[in-house]
């Protein structure tokens, strides 16, 4: 009974949608503007970097709540850790609050991860980071990261269930990223800081797309 209701909480936990909250204490509905995708890209777009950041820490710390929670009421059951990550996600994207709708879970997703393998979750932050300095397309370190996240959850000894969770969440991480990976071979998926023209707008609203959490 105590691991049916801690996944029902972890669910609640991941629907909360901050990101509709932040833009409504704000005046503006950010399931309207832009992307209209509930995540950091499109509220750091519609309200500003602040904004966005505050939405990024939020979502990720609703992730890390669920896990953590998983942890401390059922610590001998990493099988349970590994369905509250699931969760939390499913709740994020499938949020009761918003007619089973909500964003992509990435960053719900990497503070789920945080909870239950930190040294995985902070080494793919870090190689997120360092892609899209290089790279300057946050799609090419989001593709980066789906591949990385499995293979350091197996090289640290994850549980079988953790590894196919971090493997799940990559596997859909990639489908939704088709579309970018279709413009990376093409050579017409926007970068950061390049400009904006009549025909490059319509790119810039499929970052949104690919990036949003």
């Amino acid at each position: 009974m105590t691991n049916i209701i801690i996944l029902i909480l972890a669910y609640f936990i991941g629907a909360i949608p901050f990101g509709v909250l932040v833009g409504r204490a704000c005046g503006v509905d950010v399931q309207s503007v832009g992307s209209g995708n509930i995540g950091t890209t499109n509220v750091w777009r519609a309200l500003g970097p602040k904004m966005g950041a505050t939405v990024f820490a939020l979502d990720v710390f609703k992730g890390t709540a669920a896990s953590l929670l998983a942890r401390a009421l059922v610590p001998d059951n990493q099988t349970l850790w590994a369905l509250a990550m699931l969760v939390v996600v499913s709740g994020h994207t499938f949020s009761v609050f918003l007619k089973f709708k909500g964003g992509k879970g990435v960053a719900t997703a990497f503070g789920a991860m945080l909870g239950v393998v930190p040294i995985v979750a902070l080494g793919c932050f870090a190689l997120w980071g360092l892609m899209l300095l290089v790279s300057r397309m946050i799609s090419v370190a989001s593709i980066a990261v789906c591949f990385a996240a499995p293979i350091g959850a197996i090289f640290i000894g994850a549980t079988t269930p953790t590894v196919g969770v971090i493997t799940l969440f990559c596997v859909v991480g990639l489908v939704k990223h088709i579309p970018n990976i279709k413009r990376i071979l093409a050579g017409t998926e926007p970068k950061i800081g390049q400009k904006k023209t009549a025909t490059s707008s319509t790119r810039m609203d499929g970052l949104d797309e690919s990036a949003a959490m």
